[in-house]
């Protein structure tokens, strides 16, 4: 008998970290002016719209690209090893999962629903976060973005999420049954693609936009009932 899954992000979803990204970013374009042609700096508008589904290096591109930046390799990684420090250090301020998300991880754990994590963010901020969470036990797979070729919007790191457990679980798992969570167009659009339903919280934009793309929106996990996770992944 086939069963379901559920494939969390992880920036917005389980740890509310995204402001602390963006205020990286834009600390990296302040100590790197020099470099990238005078000064530089991300709306909030402009990076939960447009950047925030980016793991760190498609970031710096992006932004760069779409403000008539020139750069090259050797200066996209100088950026990420900045943020990357930048980051870290602003780190400690989390020390609890998004409302909703431990008591969501119970109830699945509970239904032994397989779970995984697939992010656009390095394995040493989610393993460490998690740590910090004490949720590390609940994901036996992680998707970093070190693990993929493509970051989202490209669909990669769903689907090698998926296969992996499934390769765990025997190939029982369905993935048109299964769910992954997400708070970013792009992330949706990966999730989608793969071939898997799409629950998104609103952490990071307004509802409205989410439901352009996927018909399961939610504020929170807060507000996800034990008969919705039923219905969702067709638990019996």
């Amino acid at each position: 008998m086939s069963k379901s899954c559920v494939v969390f992000d992880f920036d917005g979803v389980i740890a509310d970290t995204e402001a602390l990204h963006l205020q990286a970013y834009n600390a990296t374009f302040a100590n790197m002016s020099a470099h990238i042609g005078g000064p530089l700096r991300i709306s909030n508008e402009a990076y939960f719209g447009n950047y925030i589904v980016y793991g760190n290096h498609d970031g710096f591109l992006h932004m760069l690209q779409d403000h008539g930046r020139s750069y090259d390799e050797a200066l996209l990684t100088s950026l990420c090893a900045l943020k990357d420090q930048l980051f870290n250090q602003g780190i400690g301020q989390f020390v609890q999962p998004l409302p909703g998300v431990r008591e969501a991880l119970g109830y699945l754990t509970s239904a032994q629903i397989p779970l995984a994590i697939c992010s656009g963010a390095r394995r040493e901020e989610i393993v460490h976060l998690l740590t910090v969470f004490q949720l590390a036990q609940h994901f036996p797979v992680i998707v970093a973005i070190e693990d993929v070729q493509k970051s989202k919007p490209d669909p990669e790191g769903y689907t090698r999420a998926f296969d992996l457990l499934n390769a765990q679980h025997g190939g029982t798992l369905n993935r048109a049954q299964s769910l992954a969570i997400e708070d970013s167009l792009g992330g949706i659009t990966a999730a989608r693609t793969s071939g898997m339903q799409v629950l998104a919280v609103g952490t990071s934009l307004p509802l409205h936009k989410l439901r352009s793309q996927t018909p399961l929106v939610i504020n929170s996990l807060q507000e996800v009932t034990l008969q919705q996770w039923n219905k969702w992944l067709a638990l019996s």
